[in-house]
């Protein structure tokens, strides 16, 4: 027998593109906006550290709303989803353990943030296309 909350969880609506868009446009300008501030002088280190982790709400919010849109799908979308992820993870590790190494070689710059979430990015698309491609 199923606990009641599971049937709750059933009738929760679920969130928008917009909604998702949104939420996606609020924690992007809160991770710039931290970037920028964390760059500029005068701050001392507890005011640096309150400001290293003002991006965690918007952000652990995004990861709910996509964990939630994600979960809506059906069995095979699903498949193809967790096929994109594992992709996109075990290629971004890959691209950040070759960039260290190049780092080490002194033939790149230190690496940056925002290059790791490009890399999952691209990655989780190149992770699609291959898992949307399996299944056809």
């Amino acid at each position: 027998m199923l606990p009641i909350h599971y049937f709750m969880l059933e009738l929760k609506p679920t969130p928008s593109v917009g909604t998702l868009l949104l939420t996606l446009c609020l924690a992007t300008v809160i991770d710039v906006g931290v970037g920028w501030w964390l760059g500029r002088p005068g701050f001392g280190q507890n005011v640096r550290i309150a400001i290293a982790l003002l991006p965690v709400p918007a952000n652990l919010v995004l990861v709910a709303l996509i964990v939630r849109t994600i979960r809506r799908l059906d069995d095979f979308l699903r498949q193809v989803h967790l096929e994109a992820v594992a992709i996109g993870f075990l290629l971004t590790g890959l691209a950040v353990f070759v960039y260290g190494y190049l780092q080490q070689a002194q033939a790149v710059r230190p690496l940056n943030v925002a290059i790791v979430w490009i890399f999952m990015a691209l990655f989780y698309g190149l992770g699609y296309l291959i898992a949307a491609r399996h299944y056809r």
